[in-house]
């Protein structure tokens, strides 16, 4: 058994729901089914909130045994004086400053008692009340499997630490100086690449273009059309490309608009709200690691540039990529796959025949306004946005947004840390572009669904996930908590489940070291592998 224990303070809006989302992580941690967290979650919030809103403070208990969850919530004052009528739905004593802020809707105990296994409610007028719920637990079924394209080249490594830092999920170590990345955890962002100062994190490309031929097919992401200085637009980096030798130019924004229409569409009769899109393949890899309760929400197309190579299939073809999870999805799967080009090998392509001026702009082509983002979806950039709308959504929050889209770069793919142009600056010339869609372009439905990975789960089994939860929480208070990363993991918590994982040494904290002589700072390369 694991128990933890939480305070929660009367009024206290900004921090209110701090406890059960710690309560939720660690169901995720021991491998709970995504539909049993979501219940416990939605239940452990509720009352977690009856106490900021109605109380004058109390604290949340949660004991975590094999097979069911135990949660006590007790308040102090002032009571509930006819508890029936409490338990109706819609019943609500909350104040005004509660209902500003959108609470008292009179569904609290009721969704307590609605996603429960097992209920009780005690009050005492002027006292207080307690409020207990059991929630029996099944294990999580595992499908999903982690496939990267960031790649580390060791020997660059200055172990500047930027990188754990900058990790969303805490993919990365470095242990014994060299960097690694946990598969399991790693969604094949760029935040990573971004942060290193020296290059050790990167992409693997072609490192030179392809030789154009009769038949090669390019196709190119619109960010990449618009890094080549003011006056130079898509078409003339279009123009440019097809004097090189390349038959066939595309551009991937037909795709890219034509995937929001479907996706837009597919709200209208979904039975889930907010539809969440699928057109940052790094979302995705997300939701599936994290969020594996919300992939019900996820609409069912492939990726624009997975949609762009479906069409394509068979054909010799280039795609230039911006980010790795875009590599992964062309070339990951068991079927043929495109050669790939990264944006520098495109820039040094064309920014030589833009600067020596060999041909004269390409004529633009008629200019057609620029479809605007529809008003019924929320575009959100960057992963730590992107983690809080998640969150809202996946504790049922976001009623009010038909559809979602989400972007793990900031800006989104012109954004993409590849890109030598700000973000901002690129999207202002790309929406003043002439260039329009590909009309032919289409929309893709995915074949085969998407799966939960194993994410933050400890172990295949739920009992010894629970056991090393316990052993975690234990020895994490006996660490700093100063999160320094000089152990090779970003936080002291995730040291401690490195030690209790077996991939570092009881000894990693050098801040714990003993005088007697320096701590090492993890296991051997060949024992980091992940034991799970």
């Amino acid at each position: 058994m694991t128990t933890a224990t939480y305070e929660i303070q009367a009024g206290d809006f900004e921090h209110g729901g701090s406890a059960s989302r710690a309560l939720k992580e660690q169901l995720k941690r021991v491998g709970a089914d995504p539909a049993v967290v979501r219940r416990a979650m939605i239940a452990a919030y509720e009352a977690e909130m009856n106490v900021v809103i109605h109380s004058q403070g109390g604290e949340l208990r949660a004991d975590l045994q094999d097979g069911r969850l135990d949660v006590e919530v007790v308040d102090r004052g002032p009571g509930i004086p006819d508890i029936e009528q409490a338990l109706r739905e819609g019943f609500s004593t909350a104040s005004p400053q509660a209902r500003e802020l959108g609470f008292g809707a009179g569904m609290g105990l009721p969704n307590i008692r609605k996603n429960s296994d097992r209920f009780a409610i005690e009050s005492t007028v002027g006292r207080g009340t307690t409020v207990r719920f059991t929630i029996f637990l099944r294990p999580q079924a595992l499908y999903g499997v982690g496939r990267r394209s960031v790649e580390i080249d060791a020997d660059r490594c200055r172990q500047s630490l930027r990188c754990l830092r900058a990790c969303p999920t805490g993919a990365i170590r470095v242990f014994r100086g060299r960097p690694q990345i946990l598969d399991y955890l790693c969604i094949d962002c760029p935040a990573c690449i971004r942060a290193c100062p020296t290059g050790t994190l990167t992409i693997r490309g072609t490192p030179r273009a392809p030789t154009p031929t009769a038949q090669s097919l390019l196709l190119v992401p619109a960010p990449a059309l618009v890094q080549f200085g003011a006056g130079v637009t898509p078409d003339r980096v279009l123009a440019e490309l097809q004097a090189l030798g390349f038959s066939t130019v595309r551009p991937l924004h037909g795709w890219d608009a034509a995937l929001r229409a479907a996706v837009v569409e597919h709200a209208t009769s979904s039975a889930v709200q907010p539809v969440i899109s699928p057109a940052c393949p790094a979302v995705v890899n997300l939701i599936e690691t994290r969020f594996p309760s919300l992939l019900p929400h996820v609409a069912p197309f492939l990726s624009a540039v997975e949609a762009a190579w479906a069409e394509l299939q068979g054909q010799q073809a280039t795609f230039v990529v911006l980010c790795p999870c875009q590599k992964t999805v062309l070339v990951g799967g068991t079927g043929s796959a495109p050669e790939i080009m990264l944006p520098a090998a495109l820039r040094a392509l064309v920014a030589p025949r833009v600067a020596a001026g060999q041909r004269e702009p390409a004529p633009a082509t008629e200019a057609r306004p620029r479809p605007a983002l529809p008003t019924d979806v929320l575009e959100v950039c960057g992963l730590p946005h992107v983690f809080h709308v998640l969150e809202e959504i996946e504790n049922g929050q976001v009623l009010d947004v038909r559809v979602v889209e989400p972007w793990a770069c900031d800006g989104g793919c012109f954004g993409a840390p590849l890109l030598s142009l700000d973000a901002h600056l690129a999207r202002w010339r790309w929406e003043r572009s002439p260039l329009a869609p590909d009309l032919d372009a289409r929309a893709v439905r995915r074949r085969e669904p998407l799966a939960p990975r194993k994410g933050l789960r400890l172990d295949d089994d739920m009992g010894r996930a629970i056991q090393k939860l316990g052993r975690i929480d234990r020895l994490r208070r006996t660490l700093p908590g100063s999160d320094c990363g000089m152990c090779g993991a970003p936080t002291c918590a995730a040291l401690a489940e490195d030690i209790v994982l077996g991939r570092a040494h009881a000894d990693a904290c050098p801040r714990q070291a003993q005088a007697s002589g320096p701590a090492a700072s993890g296991p051997p390369a060949s024992e980091t592998e992940p034991k799970r």
